[in-house]
């Protein structure tokens, strides 16, 4: 059994299908949350993922915005004066609220009812968006251990946009990486092939066009500071 797993999709649509077009042929493909946020094509990375028939798990920035978007504040903030004085989580929360603003009601039930957690392939994988039992939790490779197992055999997370896959005693651990806004110093987007049978990872990274993203970002009220982040496949913080 061959899964494509990709993960924090963030709005990408040209990411997402350049993405889609270099996956070899997969039996299925799943997505671990955060298919909005931060860039500025959130409705037609949503028609993809259903369209397309991609299983998706709920990320942090799924579920606060369509559920809790006052937890993200106000598109407003007297007290921000420019790009260059945003904090990633302040950026986080004016692209949330952005996107707020663009997305109906079906599409935000689509997003509010996704699952937090998904075991799958008879309980060999299992997807979370930050760490097992806490979806806003960050999990970084050093931090990767046995300790973070349950009875599956594979373990699938995303959150922190750093793609990596380790194994231990035979089983797999693997952050598919960002489609839409890696932070691992490579602005490629990421994805991953696992093999279920043999728990082997492929780690792929595919070029795709950044610029009609910033192009797209700069037409929009969104942060241009976003742009920085896609350019050097990191967070940037000055301008």
């Amino acid at each position: 059994m061959q899964l494509g797993l990709i993960s924090d999709v963030h709005g990408n649509q040209p990411a997402l299908e350049a993405v889609l077009e270099d996956m070899p042929a997969v039996d299925r493909i799943y997505h671990c949350g955060d298919a909005v946020g931060y860039n500025p094509f959130p409705e037609q990375v949503l028609n993809t993922l259903t369209t397309e028939g991609i299983d998706s798990i709920q990320g942090n920035h799924d579920h606060k915005i369509s559920t809790d978007i006052d937890a993200m504040g106000t598109a407003t903030d007297p007290d921000i004066d420019g790009d260059a004085d945003l904090r990633p989580g302040e950026l986080a929360r004016l692209a949330g609220v952005w996107t707020h603003e663009r997305l109906d009601a079906d599409e935000m039930e689509y997003l509010a009812t996704l699952p937090q957690e998904a075991t799958i392939e008879d309980g060999a994988v299992k997807l979370v968006h930050g760490k097992p039992g806490d979806q806003d939790g960050r999990l970084y490779p050093e931090e990767y251990g046995p300790h973070l197992f349950g009875d599956e055999s594979i373990l699938v997370h995303g959150h922190t946009h750093v793609q990596h896959a380790e194994r231990f005693d035979g089983r797999l651990l693997v952050n598919p990486g960002s489609v839409g806004q890696p932070r691992d110093g490579d602005p490629r987007a990421a994805y991953a092939v696992v093999d279920v049978d043999a728990r082997r990872a492929d780690l792929h990274r595919v070029a795709y066009p950044i610029d009609e993203v910033v192009d797209e970002i700069r037409r929009t009220s969104l942060p241009d500071l976003l742009t920085l982040w896609l350019e050097n496949g990191e967070i940037v913080m000055n301008a």
